[in-house]
């Protein structure tokens, strides 16, 4: 049996998400720390909740290219997408993001539409709200 716990977050990470676009980002925040590395964003200001937070660890990917102001820049468009490793193909967009070899984990795909733009690939998500602290994976 696969395991599908990647498609699974993505899945239910989509109910969240769609209430993001509107929202404003508040926190952009890369670092690479030896074995640990982590992208760390938050949205604020969201059609639900006070704050969205994703986490994405164990990263292979990312890139911002920033907008005028990325404090407080509209969040137009976000999604989550799994990649793989099983996955004969992936979309085309992905291709070239992270080199394909074996042992390569299943991974998330997240990208981030507006004045901010932000692509990132990594192999752990984790997504909180504000109001009640749950966590999607």
């Amino acid at each position: 049996m696969v395991d599908n716990t990647v498609q699974m977050t993505c899945e239910r990470a989509g109910a969240v998400l769609a209430h993001c676009a509107g929202g404003f980002l508040d926190t952009v925040a890369f670092a690479a720390l030896g074995e640990r590395d982590y992208l760390d964003i938050k949205i604020v200001q969201t059609l639900k909740w006070p704050m969205v937070s994703l986490l994405l660890e164990d990263v292979r990917h990312v890139a911002v290219d920033k907008g005028p102001d990325i404090e407080s820049s509209l969040v137009d468009e976000i999604t989550l997408t799994p990649l793989l490793r099983t996955a004969t193909t992936w979309p085309s967009e992905a291709d070239g993001l992270v080199t394909r070899f074996d042992g390569l984990p299943d991974l998330y795909w997240l990208r981030l539409v507006g004045p901010t733009m932000i692509t990132a690939v990594g192999a752990i998500m984790t997504i909180s709200t504000s109001s009640d602290f749950s966590t999607l994976a």
